[in-house]
């Protein structure tokens, strides 16, 4: 049951979310915030389906109606999807056309969850904040958001905020290593975060290909930006390919970002034999770690935007090749 995985692994928001719905004094908006991995979506269709559910306090998560919209055939829920391309004006639009309509079920509820709310441009994010201000008895929004930075402070300022912490890295790693790779547990533990996502991410071919990638890039990026860039391009994210996209390069960059902090710190708990070896041979080059790794944090940045993968690995490439000697 999720209201029992998140009682153990969110107390907090467990808690916070168990009192207002028992006592009836709940939020016309709220935002879910917090690092990726952390329940977030799954507390939002938990208090979705707790919102409708005859059952008082959280749902039961078995009647015909929590079935219904944890599989979004809920009529009067709308979950919008922000994680791999960006939230549009017109989403929003659409929303409150359909939400200005008489609700189609009796319950009377009508929710809408943006996941990754931050990726909204700001022409979405103005017309949801027109759409937030207007709040109606009938509606609730829940906002989910992984970089509270990227949203609206007067957005913010009308939700109720509820945020959602991360497991030690270190517990979670020593929790999944027995089950999988030590390299993917490490990678995936510093990226996800909870153990459930980290065992169903590492099976995806998303995450394979990135860990290929991350390792094909930095074996040759060791002897030369030039073979790193055109492996990228030939092997990597060629540009007639349609099947990785977005997530592929999202863990790319994440794994290169950890990989270059430890290489800075000069220290790492991995004990994965060829991670080991790559942090002592980049260790030995002559190059800004710091500028590289701002390379990398502005491709993460770019990469929640409507662009091209090959024009931005380019850029990445470019940009790392002038602080590398």
């Amino acid at each position: 049951m999720i209201k029992e995985l998140l009682k153990e692994q969110q107390p907090v928001v467990y808690t916070t979310l168990k009192h207002a719905l028992e006592l009836d004094k709940l939020a016309h908006a709220y935002m879910f915030s917090g690092p990726a991995g952390t329940m977030k979506k799954e507390a939002a269709y938990l208090l979705a389906q707790s919102l409708v559910c005859s059952t008082h306090g959280f749902a039961c998560e078995c009647c015909d109606t929590c079935k219904r919209i944890a599989a979004n055939e809920f009529a009067d829920l709308k979950y919008i999807d922000g994680t791999t391309t960006s939230i549009k004006k017109e989403d929003i639009v659409k929303l409150q056309k359909e939400f200005n309509k008489t609700g189609l079920e009796t319950t009377g509820k009508k929710i809408y969850i943006l996941d990754h709310a931050e990726n909204a441009t700001p022409d979405a994010l103005n017309s949801l904040l027109k759409f937030l201000e207007e709040p109606t008895n009938d509606m609730t929004a829940i906002l989910i958001v992984e970089q509270m930075d990227r949203v609206l402070p007067t957005i913010i300022s009308r939700c109720q905020n509820i945020p959602f912490t991360a497991p030690g890295f270190f517990s979670c790693y020593q929790e999944v290593r027995a089950e999988i790779a030590e390299l993917d547990a490490y990678l995936l533990s510093h990226i996800l975060h909870q153990k459930q996502s980290i065992l169903e991410a590492v099976e995806s071919e998303d995450y394979q290909h990135a860990v290929y990638v991350f390792k094909g890039m930095l074996e040759r990026y060791q002897k030369s930006c030039y073979q790193a860039l055109l492996f990228l391009q030939l092997e990597g994210f060629p540009a007639k390919q349609k099947k990785y996209g977005k997530q592929a390069l999202q863990y790319v960059l994440d794994m290169l970002l950890l990989f270059f902090k430890e290489c800075m710190k000069k220290e790492s708990a991995c004990q994965d034999m060829w991670y080991k070896k790559q942090l002592e041979t980049m260790q030995q080059k002559d190059m800004d770690i710091i500028k590289i790794m701002q390379i990398l944090m502005r491709g993460k940045d770019m990469l929640l935007r409507s662009v091209n993968l090959q024009m931005l690995i380019d850029q990445l490439l470019y940009e790392m090749k002038e602080v590398t000697r």
